[in-house]
Formats: structure tokens, sequence, C-alpha cells
């Protein structure tokens, strides 16, 4: 399963002079400069080379969405940029971005995932949830940093006690209480990586394209919701990002498409019985391994062929190798030996996109489309044999 990003010109030397440039299927060409450059050559950066975005999908669902964490993370400090470029384009707000906050911005994207165990989200079910990949991040930032040589990267680790650093992890938790300095006007920036106030962030942005481009599940009309963040702006007080009143019901489409492709790729009926047989094996065979955190010494061998090698003798694990033998009952009789029910309610994108007052808009109120939001979630009770 190869990789869909490729070096296109690498570094000629340890001391990255030359800019790499990254072929991208979602943004075409990505220019890293040397201090980004040397963040992506870290082996724990390394590491999402294995580690698939979408989990049990690749096997189950979609082989053609095979994607990895070391693309969306990539593809997210690029949304970053784009949309960082955007907001100073549209606004009439005159207090320049410090350019440590930039660098924080940009790096918090790059880094947001790096944290992610074997199949991503798998693993954290797996886990009963005792493994979080975003507290995991955040001791990725501090070996990475421990580790840093060039001079923008130990300027944000030593400069103002560390401040930068302390930016870059309450940005990937999207967490302003993290800080122990206030923002001084640049609040707006944590609307961008990883946005709890209304959850448009560029993590959205750039894994629903990306996911799509290979599910291929939505149409070009469902997936119109780039000027969502292409036009919005800074508020007058520097606290918030705004979106204009004519992308309103782009919002609600991003949400919507968001909430079609977790009902029919990332919760999909044979994706959950999927999981639901990693899950055992993983709790049978090797429990272990939930323990390793990022700053463990086998975390670096800690990805998806590793997990598959552990497990691979046992009978059940044939299944995620041959999923056409985990076959659908045409009735929910769950008895028998080889039965195996799953489950899932998913909600409906009129609950996941948060109540109105949530965002803040501007512009011509007049152009607010009104929206029928779908409150009614999907459910599903299936039965699977395994054959």
């Amino acid at each position: 399963m190869p990789a869909t990003t490729t070096t296109v010109a690498p570094a000629s030397s340890p001391a990255f002079s030359t800019p790499m440039l990254i072929e991208d299927e979602v943004h075409g060409v990505i220019e890293l400069p040397s201090h980004i450059q040397e963040i992506v050559e870290h082996p724990l950066f390394q590491r999402l080379k294995k580690i698939h975005q979408l989990g049990l999908v690749a096997w189950v669902i979609a082989p053609h969405a095979n994607q990895k964490r070391y693309d969306h993370c990539l593809g997210t400090y690029k949304s970053a940029q784009e949309h960082l470029r955007a907001i100073e384009r549209n606004s009439k707000y005159e207090t320049k971005l410090p350019d440590w906050c930039r660098k924080a911005v940009e790096i918090a994207a790059l880094l947001h995932d790096i944290g992610h165990g074997p199949m991503s989200h798998a693993w954290e079910k797996a886990s009963h949830n005792k493994f979080n990949h975003e507290e995991n991040a955040l001791d990725c930032v501090d070996r990475i940093f421990n580790d840093a040589r060039h001079p923008e990267l130990v300027a944000l680790r030593d400069e103002g006690s560390g401040r930068g650093v302390r930016l870059i992890k309450a940005l990937i938790l999207g967490d302003t209480e993290y800080l122990n300095f206030p923002m001084m006007g640049h609040a707006y920036i944590f609307d961008i990586v990883h946005n709890n106030r209304c959850g448009l962030d560029v993590d959205k942005w750039d894994y629903l394209r990306r996911d799509n481009k290979r599910l291929k599940i939505l149409g070009p009309e469902e997936m119109d919701f780039d000027n969502i963040f292409l036009k919005s702006r800074i508020s007058q007080d520097g606290q918030r990002i705004e979106y204009r009143y004519d992308d309103y019901h782009r919002i609600y489409t991003l949400f919507a498409a968001r909430a079609r492709l977790h009902v029919e790729a990332y919760q999909h009926p044979k994706n959950a019985a999927a999981e639901k047989i990693f899950v055992d094996l993983v709790q049978r065979l090797a429990p272990q391994m939930f323990d390793l955190r990022s700053k463990d010494a086998g975390w670096l061998n800690l990805d998806d062929d590793h997990i598959l090698e552990m497990v691979k003798n046992d009978p059940m694990a044939a299944y995620i190798r041959e999923p056409q033998r985990v076959v659908e009952l045409p009735s929910l009789d769950c008895l028998g030996a080889n039965a195996l029910p799953v489950s899932r309610i998913i909600e409906g994108p009129g609950s996941t996109m948060k109540p109105d007052k949530a965002f803040a808009l501007y512009g011509d109120k007049r152009k607010k489309r009104k929206i029928n939001r779908c409150l009614s979630a999907t459910t599903f009770n299936k039965c699977f044999t395994l054959e």
C-alpha cells in the first residue's frame, strides 16, 4: 500500500539547506521550509507513514483508501497556511500575528495527529479510551523539540520560557486554559487547528477532502465548503474567526459530508465488525501494548503492521486478512458460535453541527440561507457470521 505523498526534492545535507517538496494528491506540491523539514524527518513523524488514516477501512471496505496519517498531517499543515493567509487577506485587523505564533499554528497543525496508535481511532476503542492520541501527542512534541537543532525550533523551545512549545500544545488540545500567558488579541488562532468553539478547523478541512478523494462517496455539491475557510476573517477584537453569512449553508454541508462518511465508511457495519475482531485480538494477545506511549522505547515500532504481525497466528486474525469471510446474515439471529453482532448510533449532521450561537458570522445577514437540520441518528443493528 503506497503512501500518497512522495518527496520530489529531498534535502541535500543534514542542515536541510534545500527545501523539501512534497507531492500531495489534495494540495499539489507542498513546500517545507528547513525547520519544518527537520520535524518531518524526525523518527516520530516518519512513523506516521505506517499508520493508516482510516484504520481497518483499507482492509475491509476500500483497499484504495490506504492514505496514512503522515499524508493527513502534511495536508493539515498546508491547510493551516492557506487558512491563515485567507483570514489575514479578508480582515481589517491591524495587529500583526507575531512570527513565533504563526510558526506555532503551522507546527500544531503538522503535529496534531502525531500521537495516534496503530489503526488510528480503532486503537483508542481497543484500549477502552485509556489511550488518548492528543495527550500522547504532547509527549511527541516534547521529544521533537528536545532533539531540535534548527535555530527556529530552538527559539520556540527556549525563548520566553518555552512559550512557543506551550502554545503548540495548547493549539493541539484546542484549550486556551493550557497557556500560562494571555494571547493579547490573537485568541482567534485557537479556531484554526482544533476548534472547540464551533468545530470548523483545518483538521476537518483536510481529512474530508483527502478521505473522499479515495472513497469517492461524495459529489462536488456535497464537498462545496472550501469558502468557509477561504472567505473567513478575524473578528474586530481578535478573539475569533468569523464566517460569512453567505457560507452558513456550506457549514451545514461540511457537517453533512462528515456524517455521510461516518455512515458509509468510518462506521460502516462491516468496518464495525472488523474493529470488533481487532479489539478482541489485541485485548487477548497483546494487552501490554496499550501501556506504550511516545516516551517509551518501543513506541516507534508500534504501527499497523507490527500489531497485525503480533496477532497473525490467531484464527480470528484471518478475518481481517480475508474480510470476504465476514458475511452479513439476513436476520438478527446472532446465537450461533460464529455469530458477530454489531450496532452503532451515528448522530445526524444537525446534531453534530453546533447551535447557531456557536458560529461568529459577518456580512449581509440576508444572504444566510435557511437549512433544514437533520437531527435523526442513523442506527444499525447487524449480525455477521464468520465463515
